[in-house]
């Protein structure tokens, strides 16, 4: 075992991609190795706020990527900052075996709020603000006759529980998401449903997207997804336009900029059980998640590293 898996890293590259929303951030010094049947990367970081650090590896010369690598241990996940740092990946503990001559590895580091996936740049989480972009409030309403009535903008909790918005953010009706003081951040846009669909292409259409795009964790009879894409959707419900909440740990909703009618407005879904993503149109009184589209730079550098035994 030791010799077929000595041969097949002979000629290892290593990728490095860095998907950013901070200021300054410099990943350099990158060093790899192979220690018996394990993989060790090494590397400086100068970063002015901690940040995310996961690693990929492609058997086919970067067309495709795994999911970040699990079997790892040492300077690898959340809250890495400034130093020289080492991650070691168990390679056995994933792969029976990893044939070929043109395997490659990519260290990704983003500051855990957004992902570049294709040639977009999404928020990795749903939104979770109380106020417009110019500082004015958008009311919170739980009352659930007067969410049925409501024409302007609001936003809630999944069944009024502020504990639901520390993992899910908060469900918004379309009229907050159409107002012109803006519900993204400054630099970010909700995306249309086109943008949406410029998404699921590129991750192989509806049909495959869902899967790629699902958290790892968290959907209701292991439902779950790979995450491959960095999306990270995680089932949040929603709350229909007459006050009513569905769906928590099943499902995952998120609202697009594009109206469907004077009353309707598109969305897209995912759920627990299959790999699909839907897109349908629902009264704009009903409240779902929201993500944000945007641009940030992204740096990027390819070079050949030598691995020793």
């Amino acid at each position: 075992m030791n010799n077929f898996f000595t041969y097949i890293f002979f000629s290892v590259s290593l990728c490095l991609f860095f998907t950013l929303d901070i200021s300054s951030q410099v990943v350099s010094n990158i060093l790899v190795n192979q220690e018996q049947n394990n993989i060790l990367v090494s590397y400086d970081l100068l970063v002015s706020t901690s940040c995310s650090i996961s690693l990929q590896v492609s058997q086919d010369g970067g067309a495709s990527w795994s999911s970040s690598l699990k079997s790892v241990k040492g300077d690898v996940g959340e809250k890495i900052v400034s130093g020289s740092h080492t991650i070691t990946w168990f390679v056995l503990e994933e792969y029976n075996e990893l044939r070929g001559d043109n395997i490659k590895f990519k260290v990704s580091a983003s500051s855990g709020f957004t992902v570049k996936i294709g040639t977009q740049v999404w928020t990795t989480k749903n939104l979770d603000v109380a106020t417009y972009r110019n500082g004015d409030v958008i009311p919170q309403v739980q009352d659930q006759s007067a969410w049925a009535s409501l024409s302007t903008g609001a936003w809630c909790y999944f069944n009024n529980d502020a504990s639901n918005g520390t993992k899910y953010g908060k469900l918004y009706n379309w009229y907050a998401v159409n107002d012109p003081r803006g519900l993204a951040p400054k630099g970010f846009h909700i995306p249309s449903d086109a943008e949406w669909t410029v998404l699921t292409d590129y991750l192989g259409g509806e049909s495959a997207a869902g899967t790629k795009m699902k958290s790892s964790t968290g959907w209701d009879s292991n439902g779950i997804g790979t995450n491959s894409s960095g999306f990270a959707g995680f089932p949040g419900g929603c709350r229909s336009d007459d006050g009513t909440f569905y769906d928590i740990g099943r499902d995952g909703y998120w609202l697009t900029a594009t109206e469907g009618s004077s009353y309707h407005a598109w969305y897209r879904g995912l759920s627990y059980s299959n790999g699909d993503v839907i897109s349908y149109s629902s009264l704009k009184q009903s409240a779902f998640s929201v993500r944000c589209l945007g641009r940030r730079k992204i740096l990027s550098n390819t070079h050949k590293s030598p691995v020793r035994d």
